[in-house]
């Protein structure tokens, strides 16, 4: 009967750390709930992108992209989903928006995404070749 009360006491203490974790972490070292996003600038020789990335729980701040340059972030997902990021992306006469990852959307560890003036094209490691491409949020 003593070892059902420890366990089931560990059991409340876990889940109670747990629920207490931030919706997102930024990582600190290499895990299972760890996810990388890669964003490629590649709408074209001195066209610089601006980004400026979100989630419900955290603001990454503005960041310029030259072209063929990589911008990236790191976050922890939540083990019980709902883990969304969203990104504002400006160029020269341009505005769009996306949310560059969702959690029951896209099951990668490590994203890359390129970003084309007709939308996003994220990177398809069975065809090594970033041919899935989205539409802009508009």
């Amino acid at each position: 009967m003593n070892q059902l009360r420890v366990l089931l006491v560990t059991f409340l203490l876990a889940a109670i750390g747990v629920a207490a974790m931030p919706a997102t972490q930024f990582r600190s070292s290499g895990g299972i709930l760890d996810t990388h996003i890669r964003i490629t600038n590649g709408l074209g020789p001195d066209v610089d992108l601006s980004i400026h990335c979100k989630s419900a729980d955290d603001d990454l701040g503005e960041h310029l992209i030259h072209y063929e340059t990589i911008y990236g972030f790191d976050f922890r997902i939540k083990i019980f989903g709902g883990t969304q990021f969203f990104c504002s992306f400006q160029w020269p006469g341009q505005f769009h928006w996306f949310d560059i990852f969702i959690q029951d959307r896209d099951n990668c560890e490590n994203c890359a995404w390129l970003i084309k003036a007709d939308g996003p094209r994220k990177f398809n490691s069975d065809t090594r070749s970033y041919d899935d491409v989205y539409q802009w949020n508009e």
